[in-house]
């Protein structure tokens, strides 16, 4: 389906130490893709084991992070969403890198959650082992830091998530050409890329489903990545009011963390100049925006309970 086209055979070629062929992302993601081909061989199965297990995984992390931000209801309800959310659920059952991008991302946030700083960056240096996009993340958990008045924290991890980055790129690193070249090309393809293609989404009509990803058709089935558009938005006013009640005590509490963690992961893909984008790169904010919304309705039916 769609980019298995690219990620399968790549991690079929590592699996058989001939190297990446993929010069687009690092070759973590590629590498996890490979564990199940080993396991299964190389067919549908195999090649989207590791993706399940991921997109499993991210369901008891996006509680445990829920939990301690918010409260066992909030993390329930967040939980719940997310086994039926239509972009994790999809993005769980095919062979690409975002839902690794997103497990990564989430258990960096969960290590957070619990002031587990070193644990958080070697996760992040994972997640930007899987796609260089993964630097969003870095980028939101520094700037919780910083808000927070942990400058220390910051430089103190800086050597931890580089070493794991570093580490995650052994695969490519001894072919220095071939090294260079994917450092060089999966920064610009990132940046400046701007094809055409019928199911390119600008950012802002993400989180209303403006224009879903198909993935397969055919005249029995029919799949897309698409979002849920009752829910998602909410996030936004739940962004708000966490913002607003920061603002008001004049200190970054720790319930702005999944703000964080939503504004940058999501939000600088506004920034990038390229114009070539799609919905399922939302994947990796999806447990912060279930998160902010669970939030959102828990205060909601609190307020008029009372």
């Amino acid at each position: 389906m769609v980019d298995e086209v690219y990620y399968s055979p790549a991690a079929k070629s590592l699996l058989e130490f001939q190297g990446d062929p993929n010069y687009v992302h690092p070759p973590l993601g590629k590498l996890l893709i490979a564990s199940g081909i080993a396991l299964f061989g190389y067919n549908s199965f195999g090649w989207r084991l590791a993706s399940v297990i991921a997109g499993s995984i991210i369901v008891p992390a996006t509680y445990l992070f829920a939990r301690r931000i918010f409260g066992d209801f909030v993390g329930i309800m967040s939980a719940a969403l997310l086994i039926f959310d239509p972009m994790q659920q999809t993005m769980s059952r095919i062979a690409m890198l975002d839902i690794f991008l997103a497990l990564f991302i989430t258990l960096a946030f969960l290590a957070a959650s619990y002031e587990k700083y070193r644990v958080s960056s070697m996760a992040l240096g994972l997640a930007c082992g899987v796609k260089l996009v993964g630097a969003f993340a870095v980028v939101g958990m520094a700037t919780y830091l910083i808000c927070r008045g942990r400058i220390t924290k910051v430089l103190g991890v800086i050597p931890v998530f580089a070493a794991t980055f570093a580490a995650s790129l052994i695969p490519i690193v001894f072919d220095r050409a071939s090294f260079l070249y994917s450092i060089a090309f999966s920064t610009s393809w990132h940046m400046t890329l701007d094809a055409s293609h019928p199911s390119v989404a600008p950012p802002v009509g993400w989180l209303i489903n403006m224009v879903p990803f198909p993935v397969y058709l055919s005249p029995q089935q029919s799949i897309s990545v698409s979002s849920n558009p009752f829910l998602y938005p909410i996030s936004l006013a739940v962004v708000v009011l966490l913002v607003y009640q920061a603002l008001n005590e004049r200190k970054c509490i720790p319930q702005t963390l999944p703000v964080f963690w939503f504004t940058f992961v999501y939000g600088l893909f506004f920034l990038i100049p390229r114009k070539t984008q799609f919905i399922f790169y939302l994947t990796p904010a999806v447990p912060a925006i279930l998160v902010l919304a669970s939030y959102g309705i828990f205060r909601f039916f609190s307020s008029i309970s009372k």
